[in-house]
């Protein structure tokens, strides 16, 4: 699967759940993602590099490799209720 089989799959699976949206790319070479937000603050984004889903917490900086789109929603259902709910 490409990066961007992976991503449009990833954007199949995250449009499902309340509040993600897709987020452009903004600057040149950036990749696009998906984001989550609380109250119109970005609490988690995924996007998809080198064939991996990953997922970045902008509060603590931490990026999470977590593999593809079953291990996403995955690890969603385990932690990515703390950061809807704030």
């Amino acid at each position: 699967m490409t990066d961007d089989e992976l991503f449009e799959s990833m954007g199949r699976a995250l449009g499902r759940r309340p509040g993600w949206h897709y987020e452009p790319s903004s600057t040149p070479g950036g990749l696009p993602a998906w984001g989550l937000d609380r109250g119109g603050q970005m609490t988690l984004s995924a996007t998809v590099i080198d064939g991996v889903v990953t997922v970045y917490v902008p509060d603590s900086d931490l990026e999470v490799a977590v593999g593809g789109v079953t291990e996403l929603v995955g690890w969603l259902d385990a932690y990515g209720d703390e950061y809807l709910a704030g």
